[in-house]
């Protein structure tokens, strides 16, 4: 609960400062913002680490595969990462080019998860072929 607090007092420090200094020094509210959204990513981040543990042990109690565990993961972190610079980029009023992130990140996220995919086949074939 205290790590939810601190990610929003800095999200709305960074929000009134960069809104302030937006009219006198926008150049300066660009940098407040970037620096903003790199604390806020840290502490995410910090968050996000031990988490993975869990997905682990998660992994291990249903006898799913290492691997597949961790291109789940990245599926996770893709998503989130993608979804947070797009809306930033359209925060600074390139909508477009957000919507060209978010496109390449569903590209990314299929290609990440092809072997989860084949996994899948392979166990709907084997399925069918005990019947």
């Amino acid at each position: 609960m205290a790590e939810l607090i601190k990610i929003i007092g800095v999200g709305l420090v960074t929000a009134i400062a960069a809104v302030l200094l937006r009219s006198t020094k926008p150049e300066l509210s660009f940098a407040v913002t970037v620096a903003g959204v790199v604390i806020i990513l840290i502490f995410a981040i910090d968050l996000v680490s031990e988490t993975f543990g869990i997905f682990a042990e998660i992994g291990e109690m249903a006898g799913i595969d290492d691997a597949l565990v961790k291109i789940i993961v990245k599926i996770i972190a893709i998503g989130y990462l993608v979804e947070f610079a797009a809306g930033i980029v359209e925060d600074f009023g390139s909508k477009s080019v957000a919507d060209k992130l978010v496109f390449a990140g569903k590209v990314i996220i299929f290609t990440v998860s092809v072997p989860i995919i084949r996994s899948m086949v392979v166990l709907i074939g084997n399925f069918l072929e005990m019947l």
